[in-house]
């Protein structure tokens, strides 16, 4: 068989997994708020719910290595609490610190990258990747740290968003367009013969509290294998002769270098392949942190609009859109503060400091891996068991 049609019907595949799969996560949580609703409204009402949020969007992310499953889960798994009781307002709380720890905990991938293709680099190129490498943590870092302080303070996001889906609502009519979503070839497709009779035996089998559990790892599995495929699928489409060369030519540009960050991230449907695409670049000196800095802003906003986001918002009903207008709106006032205002030299200096301290070490790589054992899960785990 032609191979064109092979990763077409890998995409197909995907695109299938990954429905099926944000389906079966919202039947989780309604398993789980049956039984479970009083505990989990007492954590998510709580005065420590936003920063456990955070924690568990940076520590998860960082496990599963995609931002796009971890944010389309909240979307959906949000939903169900409230189908199952939970108000709108505790539900939006708890899903934007859980939205803005996942895109903290993204930035994990390109140190990985780095780290596993260093064998291919000398010594120095490693050292001169490593600022540009940390510069997406940098420049993210940052900004959810900015607008976490906003929301837990004055409700920043939350009032913003609440306001603009309440317009919205009003003069669209959203909840007439989301019923029809909900009746949609969706459900004769994936919920009536896949996702319900899986629900239903399993929640008879194991009961509704370890039922919808078991159902939340499953599927949440499903939706990275899904990722998986369609990333994969993408990458080898793009991958023409002389690819390298326009890609660095690119960044001569700001404007060009941003939209070449956004388009990619587009097409693969990740911001952590996006960004890791141009370590090689950075090793090299074909291009410069500056020169690479507004594409890992563009990759920032392509990964809230890519199309696994977009069904996700749409799978979530309101309440999907009500977060995936939080998820959007965070990386567009990034982009504002951090690449269009003067504030844009922070973070390049930051990165530039931090890697020169970490190169300065003979084993520059190992200073590296700690960095990111202790940001992204020595920290993230002490703030959920310890607080």
């Amino acid at each position: 068989m032609d191979k064109k049609y092979i990763i077409f019907l890998s995409l197909l595949l995907g695109v299938f997994v990954f429905v099926c799969s944000l389906e079966g996560v919202k039947d989780a949580f309604k398993l789980i708020s049956h039984e479970w609703i009083g505990s989990l409204l007492s954590l998510i009402e709580s005065r420590k719910a936003p920063l456990t949020g955070l924690a568990l969007g940076v520590l998860i992310t960082s496990m599963v290595q995609s931002s796009s499953a971890v944010a389309a889960t909240t979307m959906v798994s949000m939903a169900g609490l409230v189908a199952g009781g939970l108000p709108l307002s505790s539900a939006v709380s708890f899903g934007i610190p859980m939205i803005l720890g996942a895109n903290i905990g993204t930035t994990i991938t390109n140190t990985i990258v780095a780290v596993g293709v260093k064998r291919g680099m000398t010594e120095k190129e490693f050292n001169a990747s490593i600022p540009g490498v940390i510069v997406d943590d940098i420049v993210k870092g940052l900004n959810v740290s900015l607008f976490f302080v906003l929301e837990v303070t004055t409700g920043f996001l939350s009032n913003i968003i609440t306001r603009l889906m309440g317009f919205l609502t009003g003069v669209f009519e959203l909840e007439a367009f989301f019923a029809m979503f909900e009746k949609s070839i969706i459900d004769i497709l994936i919920k009536g013969p896949i996702t319900n009779p899986i629900s239903k035996v399993v929640s008879d089998f194991l009961g509704f509290g370890i039922g919808g559990i078991t159902l939340l790892v499953s599927w949440f599995l499903g939706i990275i294998l899904a990722l998986s495929l369609l990333e994969k699928s993408i990458r080898t489409l793009i991958k023409f002769p002389e690819f390298e060369k326009k890609v660095s030519t690119t960044f001569k540009s700001p404007i060009k270098s941003f939209v070449a960050g956004l388009g990619i991230t587009l097409m693969v449907g990740s911001s952590s392949v996006g960004t890791s695409l141009i370590i090689p670049f950075l090793a090299t000196g074909m291009i410069s942190l500056e020169e690479g800095y507004p594409y890992v802003l563009g990759t920032a906003l392509g990964t809230t609009v890519d199309l696994s986001q977009i069904y996700g918002y749409l799978a979530g009903g309101i309440v999907g859109m009500t977060l995936g207008l939080a998820h959007v709106l965070l990386n567009v006032f990034g982009l504002i503060i951090w690449l269009l205002l003067p504030l844009k030299a922070v973070p390049i200096t930051i990165a530039r400091k931090v890697g020169a301290f970490i190169a300065s070490h003979r084993r520059s790589y190992l200073y590296l891996i700690s960095f990111v054992i202790i940001i992204f899960y020595i920290t993230p785990l002490a703030i959920i068991f310890l607080l």
